[in-house]
């Protein structure tokens, strides 16, 4: 204000006093004006302060006071993408990802609003002219603090829901998990309430379709949908994908407005097609359980090899787990891959195998004959034993009447390093190239232990142990004319390249040994199916005691192998039953039957033709 404004308005004031007779002494009037100059100091000071810190805040740290503004409201979250999928080889999937939510709440902004909105609501109905209250009234007006149908839609007990709301009050915690994987559908029903602080993520949850017959394989993901099992776990890299990022607006009660920008799409992890028919899976299961529950054995596995490709189509385990429910899982029991990873002695299913080495030679024939007599034979300082004294047989009735004596003689007649070695081309004492997790290599002796008692015991399947997937995959090089192929656990698409182990005429020759097995008078009849030529032998080992030290008197481990149709072999199948305890313990009576079932789905569903008139 320039010096003739101030002369002006203090002439101005002088004259409006002298009117009205207050026209001060001159003392009184000089303290007037010194207060006058002093409030316009104030004034001009107060302006001048607040336009500097509006220029600080607008201009210098602009930034700063915008993000903190933006922080509330706008911040970024992950976008989780979708786990890829386990599909079987026909596009079922047997683990998918469905999109599952998580309700949280924020306790101190809940109490917080709920205490203002019931303040005014108490206001206003004391006076209806109130009008902050009824602002405050009209604000919370379309939301909703009722906490009992919050915990009804969650299946929740109000009371300690209350409780631990108020603990949580108390801790000074925000933004708390209510609960997971809670449905689609329930999170609409709990928006529709609009309740004050509570807000849902979208998150996946793992699901199997096929549960049980496929849990030892797939395995599982935890709570975060990482694999921690099985497949799940060994593909995790493939199946999991990439998350995205982006920058979101939400309200005050975190609820996501909208999305303003995609910083990273979200890439979805790879969907991988397995080897595996579910539905021969769901059929080895339900028989594999049939017969674990029937004979009361500990386990029963199988396993199902397509020889013309080396795919695994079927393998699993009774008694298995439901990876959906939590509660099933127990401990690992359920859960062991026992095709993969249990070894055992493979006992007389070994014999085609011992009788392959022998024609292999060129010394023998299927007509070839062995005298047995008198069914028992002293190896070292221990005897072996045939059920019967069997006489002299031929290599084919070696095999039907499964001679212990017979295989012993055949391999004890060769240099004593053809047995155990014939044994590591078919793959036995190896890992497999199924490559699973934990997949173990079997065991055979080392060479300094090739001694007359240890290769005559391991003609004949003991002394030596394996795994359903090596045995399988011997088998299915029996069915595939000599020709070994790599396993796999994946679709194949074009045959890959096979090892010759044994001439086409002499597997041919072994096939049709193991069919005269399945006839009349030999082990075998009970895996016999209708319209289908089978090959098979059947296996009955003593469990070795717990402590190493020598066999079990009175406890089994049943054993099938066959081939199916003979005509044309397309099927290898292993079934191993574990310590049956009541119908019998010999695996013609036990396993023989699984494998008659269960291959008689395959050949049907599969479309294979018939090649056995009937009779």
């Amino acid at each position: 204000m320039n010096k003739f404004n101030m002369q002006w308005l203090q002439e101005q004031v002088k004259k409006f006093l002298s009117q009205k007779n207050l026209l001060p002494e001159a003392e009184t009037f000089e303290l007037y004006h010194n207060r006058f100059y002093f409030v316009w100091f104030c004034v001009v000071v107060f302006m001048l302060l607040l336009l500097g810190r509006a220029f600080y805040v607008q201009i210098i740290d602009q930034q700063f006071y915008s993000h903190k503004a933006n922080s509330r409201i706008i911040g970024k979250e992950k976008t989780h993408a979708m786990r890829g999928m386990l599909l079987d080889r026909n596009g079922v999937p047997l683990a998918i990802s469905s999109p599952v939510m998580t309700v949280f709440i924020d306790p101190t902004f809940y109490f917080e609003q709920k205490k203002i909105a019931d303040e005014a609501r108490e206001k206003y109905n004391r006076n209806q002219n109130d009008m902050k209250a009824k602002r405050v009234v009209q604000q919370f007006q379309n939301k909703s603090f009722d906490l009992n149908k919050l915990a009804d839609i969650l299946h929740m007990d109000i009371t300690p829901f209350e409780q631990k709301l108020n603990q949580y009050v108390a801790e000074n915690k925000r933004y708390v998990e209510l609960k997971k994987e809670v449905s689609p559908q329930d999170v609409n029903e709990i928006r529709k309430l609009n309740l004050v602080g509570v807000s849902a993520n979208t998150e996946y949850k793992r699901y199997y379709p096929q549960a049980q017959p496929n849990a030892q394989i797939i395995g599982m993901t935890n709570a975060e949908g990482v694999g921690i099992e099985g497949l799940e776990l060994q593909l995790d890299q493939r199946l999991r994908g990439q998350d995205g990022e982006a920058v979101v607006m939400r309200d005050k009660e975190r609820n996501k407005i909208k999305t303003q920008q995609v910083i990273q799409e979200e890439k979805a992890g790879e969907n991988i097609h397995l080897s595996l028919d579910s539905r021969l899976q769901y059929v080895l299961y339900r028989e594999l359980a049939r017969v674990g529950q029937n004979h009361r054995a500990n386990y029963a596995s199988g396993i199902i090899v397509d020889v013309h490709t080396g795919e695994i189509l079927a393998m699993n385990t009774w008694p298995s787990y439901n990876p959906n429910d939590p509660d099933s899982r127990g401990d690992n029991f359920g859960k062991r891959n026992r095709g993969a990873v249990d070894q055992f002695e493979p006992g007389s299913t070994i014999k085609p195998f011992s009788i392959a080495m022998g024609l292999r030679t060129g010394k023998y024939t299927p007509n070839s004959t062995i005298n047995t007599s008198p069914g028992s034979m002293k190896l070292g300082g221990s005897t072996i034993r045939d059920t019967h004294n069997y006489g002299t047989l031929s290599l084919t009735n070696i095999i039907v009447k499964s001679s212990n004596v017979g295989v012993a003689k055949i391999a004890l007649a060769e240099p004593l390093s053809a047995l155990p070695m014939f044994y590591r081309e078919l793959g036995f004492g190896q890992k497999t190239s199924a490559n699973f997790l934990g997949e173990v290599s079997g065991k055979i002796q080392v060479e300094k232990n090739w001694t007359i008692p240890t290769v005559g015991t391991m003609a004949y399947g003991y002394g030596l142990d394996v795994s359903m997937l090596q045995l399988a995959q011997a088998y299915a090089m029996l069915g595939n004319k000599g020709i070994k192929l790599p396993l796999s656990l994946y679709k194949v698409e074009k045959t890959p390249e096979g090892k010759q182990i044994l001439d086409p005429v002499i597997a041919e020759q072994v096939v049709l040994m193991m069919e005269k097995a399945t006839h009349k008078g030999g082990t075998a009849t009970q895996a016999n199916i209708m319209g289908y030529r089978v090959a098979g032998k059947t296996g009955t080992s003593h469990k070795l005691r717990e402590d190493g030290k020598g066999y079990e008197k009175n406890k089994y481990r049943s054993l099938f192998a066959g081939l199916a149709p003979v005509s044309n072999p397309r099927f290898a199948m292993i079934v191993v039953v574990d310590d049956p305890k009541q119908g019998g313990h010999y695996g013609g009576v036990v396993a023989a039957p699984v494998f008659s079932r269960v291959m008689q789905e395959t050949l049907r569903l599969l479309n294979e033709p018939l090649d056995k008139p009937e009779t």
